[in-house]
């Protein structure tokens, strides 16, 4: 499971190790945080450090041979589960790389289920060599619809209060905070932040970072008196420490060393010192002792690190100091991906005195030339993109986000990148210069297509970026691809707005688009507003028609399975393609697919197993409805309708299956 710092990874990876101990009988799960390994290979661990923590336990000073032998037998019996989280915190100098040697070399290991997290900056940044896993990335919350929907769940018992952030977010100048917060831990600072602030919205992550930072420190001063020379005293040590740790990248990044943090913070058991204020505010947690049996810290979340790390940096040639034909010899952090979180922090401190350091480093960032075919000059000038959304006071903002949206409509090697990167800049500029694209006079019709697709991953919510789909959609002198590819990014773009509902169903009821075009209409109608009529009478029509072809008619019932829930027109007409004798057995298929993600009700399944009881063989999709339907409904019921089937019908059928086969 990849994704950004705060998506949500080990949330989701406790989940599934709830699950799993739930659901599994018999399994095992253990849970590793890869940053514990601290330089021991994952079997050595578990055999030696976690399984004399299980030994103790049990009231043992150690694993015994029969305790090992035992832990051996669960692995040969396939009942262990290894949760691993955070691959990105692991001492290693490519953690890919080395945690597939470990699970290739690791015997019993390669046996056992394997779960693991990972910042999607070192998924995509490293030569993957784990690509036997199935991959699944965290995505972001929508906005508004689950944004607003987290807010108003957080403050149920004061809804006034989530009223009131709802509307400050939705105001002109707030989308850089609204990107923010569709972040699951970001959004949640926003939560306890406005619950405790002055109804002040900050405009980068590092201002809500900060403004958490003020907000914890007002929560904890009724439990633990200090001064406020105190606590900026421990947040410049905090902020020497955390940076302290991640150049030591292939040590203890995440793990902090009794000796790494005592240098800066002095002793836990001296009463006055600044560990045990950090300890007591929270700031830091004893995790774990090591091999010598000292205790071992870690910041209460990663992120807080990097923005603790980000502090103390007054000189932006700590991140790049480069010198030509001599680069050994010289500062290249911006190309490690362990302070790229830490870089755009810095960029987005608002303290007067950096803003001529951020100019500068931006400047150094695009201009920057390595000699080697520019494949680190991409890389710096996507980081530069990335940056100038935390400082949005550069004077070249503009020329950098047309560069990138260039790439975005090449066909370059370095094109996909790109449109990454367009969706981690400066969202308004983007938009704005994907807009002059679409309504440029001078650009050809594939430019403007590859201009509407880049405005459907990036402008949701955003009504000049609907409106101006919504006139590409309407316009006479387009072709029938911008206009489809118009349709499709409405679905993704313009939930609940009703400019881009009204535009799609004049589209749905146009005489003059092909069917194709029609069930794209029907397809985003139904995203964006899932109870629409239009879309649900527009898909049976489709089926339903003669002049589909069945590629059409396949996408279809697709979108039916996605929007008809329990609509009986959609389930009649998804049931008369199930029958019908004219189309292919990918289509039937697909109907039957869509119609176990529709039907609701007893009646609905009745028809249902009636029409599936007259098929010779009830394999693939058919039988997952069968089966769907007999776990819903009470046995008469399913014999009664398995029964009806008109004898003749099912006997004819029958043979002449039997007749075909021996015939081939």
């Amino acid at each position: 499971m990849i994704g950004e710092p705060g998506a949500g990874k080990t949330t989701l990876l406790q989940q599934i190790a709830d699950w799993v101990s739930r659901e599994i009988d018999q399994s095992i799960v253990i849970w590793v945080s890869l940053a514990d390994l601290r330089g021991q290979e994952l079997k050595s661990y578990l055999f030696e450090t976690w399984l004399t923590q299980v030994a103790e336990k049990i009231g043992k000073a150690e694993a015994t041979k029969q305790l090992k032998d035992n832990f051996v037998a669960l692995f040969n019996q396939n009942n262990v589960w290894l949760l691993l989280d955070g691959l990105d915190e692991m001492s290693a100098s490519n953690p890919l790389t080395e945690i597939a040697r470990q699970f290739r070399e690791g015997g019993l290991i390669s046996q056992v289920r394997i779960v693991l997290t990972c910042r999607v900056n070192l998924w995509d940044g490293s030569i993957n060599a784990l690509d036997d896993f199935d991959t699944y990335r965290s995505l972001d919350f929508s906005y508004p619809e689950q944004v607003e929907r987290f807010i108003h769940k957080w403050f149920a018992a004061i809804p006034e209060t989530g009223k009131q952030l709802c509307t400050a977010l939705k105001k002109s100048g707030k989308e850089r905070i609204q990107d923010l917060v569709k972040n699951p831990l970001q959004l949640t600072l926003l939560c306890l932040n406005w619950q405790s602030g002055d109804g002040k919205l900050p405009d980068t992550q590092a201002g809500l970072y900060q403004q958490f930072v003020d907000d914890f420190d007002k929560w904890k001063k009724a439990e633990f008196v200090t001064n406020s020379k105190q606590r900026q005293q421990l947040n410049v040590k905090l902020g020497e420490l955390a940076k302290a740790a991640i150049l030591d990248k292939e040590e203890t990044r995440f793990r902090l060393r009794q000796d790494s943090v005592t240098q800066f913070l002095g002793h836990a058991d001296n009463e006055n010192s600044l560990l045990k204020l950090a300890l007591n505010r929270g700031w830091l947690n004893c995790v774990g002792i090591d091999t010598n049996r000292k205790p071992v810290y870690a910041f209460f979340h990663a992120s807080f690190q990097e923005y603790f790390a980000a502090k103390p940096i007054d000189d932006w040639h700590f991140f790049l100091n480069h010198v030509p034909k001599n680069p050994s010899q010289e500062t290249y952090r911006i190309f490690e991906p362990q302070w790229k979180q830490t870089i755009l922090l810095w960029l987005g401190r608002e303290e007067e005195n950096l803003k001529q350091q951020k100019q500068q480093f931006i400047d150094a960032l695009v201009t920057f030339k390595d000699g080697c075919c520019k494949f680190y000059e991409y890389c710096a000038y996507f980081l530069a993109a990335a940056g100038i959304a935390e400082f949005r006071d550069y004077f070249k903002a503009d020329e950098i986000i047309a560069q990138i949206v260039k790439w975005t409509i090449a066909n370059l090697v370095i094109t996909e990148e790109a449109k990454s990167v367009l969706q981690q800049t400066d969202r308004t500029k983007a938009i704005a210069a994907l807009l002059e694209l679409l309504q440029s006079t001078t650009v050809d019709d594939d430019t403007r297509r590859l201009a509407a697709d880049s405005l459907g991953e990036i402008g949701t919510g955003n009504e000049i970026a609907i409106a101006a789909l919504v006139q590409l959609l309407q316009s006479t002198t387009v072709d029938d691809d911008t206009r489809r590819l118009a349709a499709d990014s409405l679905g993704k773009i313009g939930t609940g707005n009703e400019f881009a509902i009204a535009a799609l169903v004049q589209l749905l009821q146009s005489t003059t688009v092909d069917n194709y075009t029609r069930w794209l209409a029907a397809d985003s109608l139904g995203k964006i507003d899932p109870d629409n009529e239009f879309a649900i009478a527009a898909l049976p029509e489709l089926l339903q028609s003669t002049t589909v072809d069945d590629d059409t008619r396949r996408q279809a019932a697709y979108s039916l399975g996605e929007i008809g829930t329990g609509n009986k027109d959609a389930i009649a007409a998804l049931m008369q393609l199930l029958q019908s004798t004219t189309v292919d057995d990918f289509t039937h298929k697909r109907a039957a697919s869509s119609l176990g993600e529709i039907i609701q009700n007893n009646q609905h399944r009745f028809e249902v197993v009636k029409a599936l009881s007259g098929y010779w063989q009830l394999n693939d999709e058919y039988y997952n409805l069968a089966w769907e339907c007999a776990q819903n409904m009470p046995y008469p019921d399913f014999y009664q309708a398995w029964h009806q089937h008109n004898f003749a019908t099912r006997a004819m059928r029958s043979l002449n299956k039997i007749l075909f086969t021996r015939i081939i």
